[in-house]
C-alpha cells in the first residue's frame, strides 16, 4: 500500500508540474504604465508598392507663404509638428492642419501651403518602393528625417492594407505594454528619448529625430529612456483582416 501511495503522489506531483509549465502567467513588467495613445489619422491602401519597399519620413521646414506643388506620389500621411498647414488635393476642398494634427491622402496631385504668419514644420510619412530612394526630393526645404531598411515584399501579404498614424506620449519612467503588430511598424521620436526592446535583438535607444522600423509579428515594448516626457510617432501598415495590435503577457525575450 505504501508503494502504491508513493507512486500516486509522484504522479500527482508530475501532473502538477506539467500543469504549471503549461500555464502562462502575466508579467507585471509587460503592462503599460504612464502612456497615452492618440490616433492622429488613418487610411487604406489597395496594395503596397511592388518590389522591395521602405518606410520614409520626410521633414519639411516651410517659411510663411511657401507653396509646394507636389506631383502625384504614393498615399501618405501629412503630420504637422509646428505652425499651420493647408493641404489641397486635386478636386477637393483644402484641409487645414494645426500643430499636432495629421491627415491621410491618396495618390493625387496636391499642393502644400503655409498660410503663416510663422514658419511650419511638417512631415510626409509613407511606405515607398525602394526604387524611389534615388529620386530627388520635391523641394529644397525637404530633408529625409528617417528612412528604414529595405523590406522584402515576400515577407508581407498581398492585398489591401489599413494604415494608422498614432502619437504616443510616455511620462517619466513610463512604458508601453508589451505587444506585437500584425503589420509593418515604424517609430519616430519627436521629444525625449525612447528605448525599444524587441525579441532576440539588443534594445535600440532613439533620440529626437531618430526612427526604426520592424516587420510584422515581432514582440516589442517601448520605454521612456530619458529624465522627462517622451513623445513619438507610430506608423502602422497592417494587412486588412489581420490583428492590428496584440497585447503580450511577457516582455520581449532577450
Amino acid at each position: 500500500m505504501k508503494t502504491k501511495l508513493t507512486a500516486l503522489v509522484s504522479i500527482a506531483l508530475a501532473l502538477s508540474a506539467c500543469s504549471a509549465t503549461a500555464t502562462v502567467t502575466s508579467n507585471a513588467a509587460a503592462l503599460a504604465s504612464g502612456d497615452a495613445v492618440k490616433t492622429l489619422a488613418a487610411g487604406k491602401l489597395d496594395a503596397l508598392p511592388t518590389g522591395p519597399i521602405y518606410v520614409r519620413m520626410i521633414r519639411f521646414a516651410s517659411p510663411p507663404g511657401s507653396i509646394i506643388n507636389s506631383k502625384q506620389h504614393v498615399a501618405s500621411f501629412v503630420y504637422l509638428e509646428t505652425g499651420v498647414h493647408r493641404l489641397t488635393l486635386a478636386g477637393q476642398l483644402p484641409i487645414d492642419l494645426v500643430a499636432g494634427q495629421a491627415t491621410f491622402h491618396q495618390s493625387l496631385m496636391h499642393t502644400h501651403f503655409n498660410p503663416g504668419p510663422g514658419p511650419s514644420v511638417w512631415y510626409s510619412i509613407a511606405v515607398w518602393p525602394s526604387s524611389a530612394r534615388s529620386q530627388p526630393l520635391v523641394a529644397n526645404v525637404a530633408t529625409p528625417a528617417f528612412e528604414s531598411q529595405d523590406f522584402d515584399r515576400a515577407a508581407l501579404p498581398e492585398g489591401a492594407y489599413s494604415e494608422v498614424l498614432r502619437q504616443i506620449t510616455l511620462a517619466k519612467d513610463g512604458t508601453a505594454g508589451a505587444h506585437q503588430f500584425g503589420g509593418l511598424s515604424a517609430f519616430y521620436v519627436l521629444v525625449g528619448s525612447v528605448t525599444i526592446r524587441s525579441a532576440h535583438q539588443p534594445p535600440v535607444t532613439l533620440g529626437a529625430g531618430q526612427g526604426v522600423a520592424f516587420l510584422p509579428d515581432v514582440a516589442l515594448q517601448e520605454l521612456n529612456a530619458g529624465p522627462d516626457q517622451a513623445v513619438y510617432l507610430e506608423f502602422l501598415s497592417t494587412p486588412v483582416g489581420r490583428d492590428f495590435d496584440v497585447p503580450l503577457q511577457q516582455p520581449p525575450p532577450a
